[in-house]
């Protein structure tokens, strides 16, 4: 079920991060009558209930933002955007921005701040935009990502802010002054630009072996109009995630094709690390690290890799037919208490 809804509304972005597509000579970009068609088409879905404006960095559109963001609200939809916190050069041009969006309608905000933006980013500016947002009770998260040799950390932020920031855990209540200071720690996915040069030794591992939460549940629409049907941190071309362009096709329509997706079922059925199994149970020459940075690091190994995609390829009579004996439980126990209990716990 199709809960959100993201635009990277720009593939523009004043950084250029290590192992991210964007960046300021980048010219792709969404035209907000487009984004507003879109809206309106995930409105009559009757399940999105949340719009997200990210990037790149989307506060570039200016007034198209404020004018995207209204539109979202008027059709009874929460809205956040995702920003880097450029727009934060002083306190006070930091409260006229905060202002303009919530006179927009903005239901809250997620600033990204890492080792990797502060390279092009004063951090003062991220701080500023924080606490110009902490003073207006604006719904705020810290969106924070790390690795071993990290000199931005949670603790330094609080030091740095001068606030108790709060630690965000999926699923916990807050008060509503804690929903204004909130902070996800997570670590820095080596997928995508420049991955080839990462130092693994230096990311922080994680839980690699669940099934997605993020694919065909949170869709996203490319700067070029492109529907991905996941969290977007894969980018490379594959046929799953190669999708088609909404330009041409109704967001319906782009979602029901990739509900008939083998391998994005079974990525949302299983995850990723299910896929790497079955691979080297099939061919025992392939093979895979020992550990993975999160879900989305081992996702782009099964999805990219020529050797994975021949042995998913020799197999697909036997994929289809296990993914859609799992499809069909998952079906059943969904409406059904004692097997939904079963399938939780199992």
């Amino acid at each position: 079920m199709i809960s959100s809804i993201c635009f990277l509304t720009t593939y523009r972005c004043n950084a250029k991060c290590d192992f991210c597509e964007c960046g300021p000579k980048a010219e792709q970009g969404m035209d907000m009558d487009e984004m507003i068609r879109l809206v309106d088409e995930a409105a009559a879905l009757g399940t999105v209930g949340l719009v997200v404006f990210s990037g790149g960095e989307p506060t570039l559109l200016k007034d198209e933002l404020f004018r995207g963001i209204r539109h979202a609200s008027s059709r009874g939809m929460l809205t956040r955007v995702v920003t880097n916190g450029v727009w934060g050069v002083t306190p006070e041009k930091a409260r006229v921005f905060v202002d303009r969006l919530i006179e927009a309608g903005l239901s809250e905000i997620n600033i990204s701040v890492d080792d990797l933006h502060q390279r092009w980013i004063p951090v003062e500016r991220v701080k500023n935009a924080f606490l110009a947002c902490y003073e207006r009770q604006l719904k705020c998260l810290i969106a924070h990502k790390q690795n071993k040799s990290s000199t931005i950390t949670a603790d330094y932020l609080r030091e740095y802010f001068e606030v108790d920031l709060v630690d965000f855990v999926h699923g916990r209540e807050y008060t509503p002054d804690e929903q204004c200071r909130l902070i996800s720690t997570g670590s820095i996915i080596p997928v995508g630009r420049n991955e080839e040069h990462a130092d693994l030794s230096d990311h922080i591992y994680g839980s690699w072996r669940q099934s997605c939460g993020s694919v065909l549940r949170d869709i996203i629409v490319g700067a070029q109009g492109n529907f991905l049907p996941c969290c977007g941190i894969v980018t490379k071309n594959t046929p799953e995630l190669t999708r088609e362009n909404l330009r041409e096709t109704s967001l319906i329509d782009a979602i029901d094709n990739a509900n008939r997706d083998v391998i994005l079922n079974w990525i949302a059925l299983e995850g990723p690390a299910a896929i790497a199994d079955f691979v080297t149970s099939k061919d025992p020459s392939v093979t895979f690290a020992s550990a993975y940075v999160g879900i989305c690091h081992i996702c782009n190994e099964v999805l990219t890799r020529p050797d994975v995609r021949r042995v998913l390829a020799a197999h697909l009579d036997e994929i289809t037919e296990r993914v859609s004996m799992h499809r069909a439980f998952f079906e059943r126990a969904r409406s059904n208490k004692a097997l939904a209990n079963l399938y939780v716990r199992g």
